[in-house]
Order: C-alpha cells, then structure tokens, then sequence
C-alpha cells in the first residue's frame, strides 16, 4: 500500500485568531510554524511514503522542504478545494491510500498514524480519527477521495455520513494526542498536561520567557 500524506496549511497571515488575545502576530506565525513541524517529523518517522505540505506561504514551504516534505502552492481559495488538490496530487504520483492530518495537531504520533494504517488493513475503507470537540484530526482514505473532505465544524459526522452513504466500512482511531489540536489558549495549556518534548512547546516556553502577556495567562490558568 503506497500511503502518501496531506497536510493544509492555513495562510500564515491573521493564523490562530483565537489565540490573538495572548499572543501577537508573529508569535502566533512561530506556533503554527512550530506545530507544523512537529507534524511532519511525525509522518517522516510513520509508515508513509511521502508527505505533501499544501499552503501558501514561502515560510512553510521552507518548513516543509527542511522535513523532508513535498510543497504545494494552494491554487483555490478554502480548506477542502486545498485538500481535494493535495489529493489529486498524491494519485498522479501513484499513491494508493492517502491520509489527511492538519497542521495543528502536535502531540501526533508515528504510533498513530502507524496504527491507522493497521485498522484500514487492505479493505476499501475510511479511517477517522476525531478532535476533542467533533471535528476530523485525521481522515485516512483507501482509495485516495473515496469520500470528499468536509473538514470544519463537526466535520467527524459529516465524514461518517457521507462513507455510510455510499457504502465505505468506517473504522475509528482515538487518541488523547491526536484528539489536541490547538486553536485557543486553552488548548496550548494541554502542552503541559501532556508529557512531551514537542517543538510547539520549546516555542511556546520560549515566547512565555519574552512575553509578560503569556506569563500571565498562563500563571492565572494553571
């Protein structure tokens, strides 16, 4: 099975908005950074054949090329469009099975993404794996687009529906790691809860040493 890899990558300008409270344009730019990362050394380790980055930033194609990654220049405007994209890429090169993750998930592991392919076996089948609140943070396809992606709100149960609409045995992954992605604040607390030696948290630790904004959010928190 050639299992080939797509990770979306946001536009870098105005990322993690959610996080804008805390931390200023460029740190959020250095999380995103850092967290993609962590991600590709993840799938560089795992059992996948190649990774695609799709974005549009040169600075994460500089991340993705110094992983060991494929970068793409995203041609349509949207999260879905980019993956669909990044999908038809990865067919052209031959691959047979591919695996969805974002860029935002940290604390994935090559256990993970090992696993996952272990629960697709050789069977026509969707493998998901959901976030703590519903949406998809890892969507494995064999074929490549055997259901579209519907990644956003919710977008575990919208992936499930469309597989149980046309027919596709669905299998689930759950992992308190894989389950983290960051969009807020909050979710970065989750960094210190988790034992790990994540680039995001290297980063993180080091923009709290700069920032008395981020020190204070955190000491109130914790």
């Amino acid at each position: 099975m050639a299992l080939y890899a797509v990770v979306p990558v946001k536009n870098l300008v105005g990322s993690k908005r959610r996080l804008s409270l805390v931390f200023t344009p460029h740190e959020r730019k250095q999380l995103t950074l850092a967290m993609l990362q962590d991600v590709l050394v993840t799938l560089g380790n795992s059992v996948a054949e190649q990774v695609l980055v799709i974005g549009e930033n040169a600075q994460v194609q500089e991340v993705a090329e110094d992983c060991g990654a494929k970068y793409k220049d995203a041609t349509k405007d949207g999260l879905n469009p980019a993956i669909e994209e990044g999908s038809n890429w990865c067919m052209k090169k031959g691959a047979s099975s591919v695996l969805i993750v974002p860029a935002d998930i940290p604390l994935i592991t090559a256990k993970d993404v090992n696993r996952i392919v272990q629960l697709a076996g050789n069977d026509r089948a969707v493998v998901l794996s959901p976030s703590n609140n519903w949406g998809t943070n890892a969507l494995f396809q064999c074929p490549p687009k055997i259901i579209p992606a519907c990644f956003g709100p919710k977008s575990f149960f919208a992936h499930v529906r469309e597989a149980y609409f046309k027919g596709i045995s669905v299998r689930l992954h759950f992992s308190p790691g894989l389950a983290t992605d960051i969009d807020s604040a909050e979710d970065l607390r989750k960094l210190f809860e988790i034992e790990n030696s994540t680039t995001c948290r290297k980063v993180l630790e080091q923009i709290m040493g700069n920032s008395a904004k981020a020190r204070l959010f955190f000491s109130n928190k914790n």
